[in-house]
């Protein structure tokens, strides 16, 4: 093998700016076709160039370390794009770089008689650089057969199209070579060698861990190619059973992808703990906790269509009636927080076909940044019909192409559509229907006449028909009664009273009036109230506000209390109105 110490002093471009391309550090398996094809391309008398395009982290260098194995008669260089600019300095000066490079390696040819491949990676960065680059590689590409140089260049499919494929001489110079991501059966062979090298093959019980290594990157890592993200996954597994002596298993799997990328594959459905958690925070919603709960079954249990979003969900009903904070405790269930893992879209912002492309743009960005989550889609009514149409290949095929063309998979979200059409029957349930759990025994009745009345609406409030058979399920939720909001109003009392004593060291004490004054005579379970919604705004208002004022104002008061002045309705059905109101004092 030709010394490096002889490269160095006789060809000095050559040493600075490449180096002899390093042995791959594990077995390479599955590429035997595409080793052949670049053999083949590399033999060709005249273009013998060739262009491998794949993704990033599909096997690119990997491919060309194996070709490098078996082609015993030539010497590979990997060329250095960063190290070129940074010899060069200015764009200007690239050009008489790049001359004096390929003028050093076809002189090391011809002297040393030894052939040499020339691998550069990310080829795009000298191609964009200037025209006099491109320029000045075209000649060298057209005469490589005669100059005893092969040319290995790669890049991605994105960078190829944006950079390389507008320059059609350029690119009739490279024969493609499309490197496809690795199958599964590929992929476990690759990490099954990683297993052996690193000493842990016993540790697994049997394959199948490698099988789910595969599928679960497959599903929660879309934006990444294999095998580098199962590659990753399985080095983090050899890392904590380095340092834990753990074994390679499935709960390992479950702590690794937790901690990179906050997703819980171990996350299973107890119908029963599920259905209490969510009733602990959406209150008398029976029917559709229940129905939710059935639904997470079967997605969880990777049970639901493969070629679809996990679940598709519509919530429907009269404004402040749980469906927000139904689709909140299902993020928080599924990831463990309803803050970064709910994306929520307020679909009365694209309501003109205007919006669309900002609406595609925005929604394709954010599931690629974070592929797994609950996506909800607020009052979807109100979206025009260019942006519903988006949601209807979402539903249909779980996928978009971005801004950058890219195909943005939906497999892993679970989609709430939320709509206050068909607000007629719900107030007729609201009025001749009440029911304090929402146990649904009123709302099965009026099934039909909901999703009659969801798909008849017209008008700004008309709710989108072709939507309903791509749902996976209607989740009615019932108005609430005077006794649900006053659960509500309660809890929220409780909690600014804690909020007090722990912001101010204040204790608060309520007087039973406040719930009577803020629920019996302020309440209304009119559809059309507003309802949680409402009797919370009402609480902040008339009760939250006069206590930040008197903390404010008496800083030094440690015990105070909320007393309603005045005379209810609610005590005294004479009374056509009432002179009541809320007032904070300090407790003598």
């Amino acid at each position: 093998m030709f010394q490096q110490a002889q490269l160095n002093e006789r060809y000095p471009l050559l040493s600075k700016l490449s180096e002899p391309l390093k042995k791959a550090g594990r077995d390479i398996v599955g590429r035997e076709r595409e080793t052949t094809q670049l053999l083949a391309s590399m033999s060709r008398p005249e273009l013998c160039n060739a262009l491998l395009l794949a993704e990033a982290g599909t096997g690119k260098t990997a491919l060309v370390q194996a070709t490098m194995l078996v082609d015993k008669g030539r010497l590979y260089l990997e060329v250095d794009p960063a190290r070129m600019l940074s010899e060069a300095g200015t764009a200007e000066n690239m050009a008489a770089i790049l001359k004096g490079f390929f003028d050093e390696a076809e002189d090391f040819v011809k002297d040393e008689k030894h052939e040499l491949v020339l691998f550069i990676d990310e080829f795009h960065q000298i191609v964009q650089l200037s025209d006099a680059a491109v320029e000045a590689i075209k000649p060298v590409l057209a005469a490589s057969g005669t100059r005893g140089i092969r040319i290995i260049a790669a890049t991605t499919y994105e960078e190829f199209h944006k950079h390389i494929s507008p320059n059609q001489p350029l690119a009739e110079r490279l024969q493609r070579i499309n490197l496809n991501p690795p199958d599964q059966a590929t992929t476990i062979k690759i990490l099954q060698g990683m297993a052996e090298r690193y000493g842990v093959a016993d540790e697994f019980y049997d394959d199948h861990i490698f099988r789910q290594i595969y599928e679960y990157t497959q599903r929660y890592i879309p934006a990444s190619a294999q095998p580098r993200k199962s590659i990753l996954v399985l080095d983090s597994m050899v890392g904590w059973t380095r340092l834990t002596r753990r074994r390679m298993d499935r709960d390992l799997l479950s702590d690794v992808l937790m901690e990179t990328l906050n997703v819980n594959v171990a996350f299973k459905v107890d119908g029963a703990k599920i259905k209490k958690q969510l009733d602990e925070k959406v209150f008398s919603q029976d029917w559709a906790t229940g129905a939710v709960a059935r639904r997470l079954q079967l997605s969880v249990a990777d049970l639901n269509d493969k070629g679809k979003p996990m679940a598709s969900l519509l919530f429907t009903g009269s404004t402040g009636v749980g469906k927000t904070e139904l689709t909140k405790q299902l993020a928080k269930l599924l990831f463990g927080d309803d803050q970064r893992h709910l994306i929520r879209f307020d679909m009365t912002e694209y309501a003109e076909d205007s919006s669309f492309a900002a609406f595609r743009s925005e929604l394709t960005k954010r599931v690629w940044d974070l592929s797994h989550a609950v996506l909800l889609f607020d009052e979807v009514e109100k979206a025009s019909a260019m942006v519903t149409r988006v949601l209807l290949q979402v539903l249909d095929d779980g996928r978009l192409n971005d801004d950058n063309n890219r195909e943005v998979s939906f497999l892993n979200t679970y989609i709430v559509l939320t709509t206050n059409a068909g607000s007629e029957i719900y107030k007729s349930i609201s009025q001749y229907a009440a029911d304090d759990t929402g146990s649904g025994k009123q709302l099965m009745e009026y099934e039909k006449l909901i999703r009659r009345s969801i798909s008849s609406t017209t008008g700004d409030n008309r709710f989108p028909p072709e939507l309903l058979g791509r749902i996976d399920a209607i989740v009615p939720f019932q108005p609430l009664s005077l006794r649900t909001q006053q659960k509500i109003v309660r809890k929220k009392l409780h909690q600014m009273v804690q909020e007090v004593f722990v912001k101010h060291n204040v204790r608060v004490d309520v007087d039973a009036r406040v719930l009577q004054y803020l629920i019996e005579d302020k309440g209304d379970t009119d559809s059309d109230a507003g309802g949680a919604r409402a009797v919370v705004g009402k609480l902040t208002d008339e009760v939250t506000t006069a206590v930040a004022t008197f903390l404010n104002e008496h800083p030094s008061e440690k015990r105070i209390r909320i007393d309603v002045v005045g005379d209810l309705i609610s005590d005294d059905k004479n009374l056509l109105s009432s002179d009541a109101y809320v007032e904070v004092s300090a407790m003598r």
